[in-house]
């Protein structure tokens, strides 16, 4: 398989999402380890709700992470479900991003995919953006 952006992973029995990571410049880095995320998502039992997550190497400003949820009559791979994406960070702000998303970051983020599987159909029925951004030191999150 191809190891273009385009390139969308297949899930297997031993993962409960798609992944897939960019490679990314010496001075960037990824600002939450895997291993973090999907500690954060069992414990708040929560798998079930992700189609897919990105490590990406584009970058958008002071984001560092966005969920997408695609309503379940949409005929996008991951409708009724969330795709994650995490941006890369400059490398020396890396630990200091990944203390804001532990603390403040993954319980909204997992609230949120949460509120994914409960919400009422008209809430399903359209697409909801989670953006998190870091400005001076602190972590603001949008959801539109």
């Amino acid at each position: 398989m191809s190891k273009q952006a385009e390139d969308v992973p297949e899930k297997t029995i031993a993962e409960p999402y798609g992944f897939h990571k960019h490679r990314i410049p010496k001075t960037l880095s990824h600002p939450l380890k895997r291993s973090l995320l999907d500690a954060a998502l069992a414990a708040a039992s929560v798998f079930t709700a992700v189609a897919y997550v990105y490590y990406t190497s584009r970058q958008n400003g002071n984001v560092v992470l966005e969920a997408m949820f695609y309503p379940e009559q949409s005929t996008f791979r991951s409708r009724g479900k969330v795709d994650i994406t995490l941006l890369p960070v400059p490398k020396e702000h890396r630990r200091a991003t990944e203390q804001l998303l532990l603390a403040e970051g993954l319980p909204r983020l997992v609230a949120w995919l949460s509120n994914t599987q409960s919400a009422a159909n008209v809430w399903r029925g359209t697409r909801h953006t989670l953006t998190m951004e870091i400005v001076g030191g602190i972590l603001r999150c949008s959801d539109q």
